[in-house]
């Protein structure tokens, strides 16, 4: 199926939040073989990224293989850090990177506000999923993001687990003091905290009743995966995604997930080219094939397990298919979807709600 927002309906939707980007005219962008000269000829590009290190180094890689010439210089930055060193650089008069890629829109939506990027029409723009283009043309977002509640079978029962489905089943009294939080500061916290915060039944009075669960909170992720998996906290709510536990099964730890219902799905990171770029050929490249069926399957890899949000590509990822085949797995009934804006103008607040309710 077609996305059915068409490219000028986002730059519509855009505009009436971010009137502060400078005016510029559209660029197409594809790959071609004078693009791809000129890259060559360039022969790298700069990449700051705030995925995991290990998925970047694993989609670069498939990058490299398709274009050997190019070197890859990675820079991670994650979270709302990156954007604000970007800027920070920027007011400087420094041109060191190439290519952005974010995972928090507000500091994404100042960076557009700024001016930061040159406006893109990729070539393959109508077959991009309208999440894809929530910031476009500035910046895109070729992945989709699902929240899971992640859990060790070792040490929560499969009748435990399928309480955490319902969003008020990590409120059941058997899971005090065995649950993890991690803050809600950066893309993959605030996705579940904004359906919280939109949802009646749940709000500040639900945190409030989080918190008297005990958890532990941690301020990123990877330690909250670390006690997972460990068994410290046998379930991390609200802090994990598909394709990063999916990834963990791969390697053979003692993890599974559930889809809370609804699932929370959104535009996993945003990525898009710097105007002041010292190597623009090579960024445009790189934005490029990210955007391609050939980006999106090399995504779909051991190393990262993301969906692609190219509509019609199909879901190529091993360690997913042999998830699905197990009889643990059930498909989410229904998913939901942040409203960009709401985050970009709430989040702050949101974040705020969490910190006087949970801490």
């Amino acid at each position: 199926m077609k996305p059915t927002l068409t490219l000028a309906t986002a730059l519509l939707t855009l505009a009436s939040f971010a009137s502060g980007a400078a005016s510029q005219s559209l660029e197409k962008l594809a790959i071609t073989p004078q693009l791809v000269a000129a890259a060559e000829k360039e022969g790298e590009v700069t990449l700051q990224y705030s995925s995991p290190l290990v998925t970047m180094q694993g989609l670069i890689g498939e990058f490299t293989k398709a274009y050997p010439k190019i070197r890859v210089n990675l820079d991670r930055k994650a979270g709302a850090s990156g954007a604000n060193a970007l800027m920070q650089e920027m007011a400087a008069g420094v041109a060191r990177v190439d290519v952005f890629q974010g995972s928090d829109n507000a500091p994404n939506k100042a960076l557009i506000d700024k001016g930061a990027f040159v406006a893109i029409e990729p070539s393959n723009v109508a077959d991009l999923d309208k999440v894809a283009l929530s910031l476009a043309p500035y910046l895109y977002f070729p992945d989709l993001n699902r929240t899971v509640i992640a859990y060790n079978p070792k040490f929560v029962t499969a009748e435990e687990a399928a309480k955490l489905k319902d969003w008020r089943g990590i409120l059941d009294p058997v899971f005090k003091g065995r649950i993890s939080l991690v803050e809600p500061t950066f893309g993959v916290t605030m996705a579940p905290l904004l359906y919280v915060m939109n949802t009646k039944h749940l709000g500040a009075e639900f945190l409030g009743k989080l918190k008297a669960q005990a958890p532990n909170i941690y301020v990123n992720t990877a330690q909250a995966r670390q006690a997972l998996i460990s068994g410290q906290k046998p379930i991390s709510w609200g802090a994990q995604w598909e394709a990063v536990i999916l990834t963990q099964i791969g390697r053979g730890a003692p993890v599974r997930f559930v889809y809370p219902e609804p699932a929370v799905e959104w535009g996993g990171t945003a990525w898009g080219v710097l105007k002041t770029a010292p190597h623009p050929n090579a960024a445009r490249l790189l934005l490029a094939w990210k955007l391609s069926r050939e980006g999106g399957q090399a995504e779909q890899g051991a190393y990262s397990n993301m969906r692609s949000n190219i509509t019609g590509l199909p879901d190529g990822r091993v360690v997913f298919g042999k998830v699905k085949a197990e009889t643990w797995y059930a498909e989410p009934k229904g998913t939901w979807r942040p409203d960009l804006q709401d985050w970009i103008a709430n989040g702050t607040r949101y974040q705020e709600i969490w910190a006087k309710s949970v801490r």
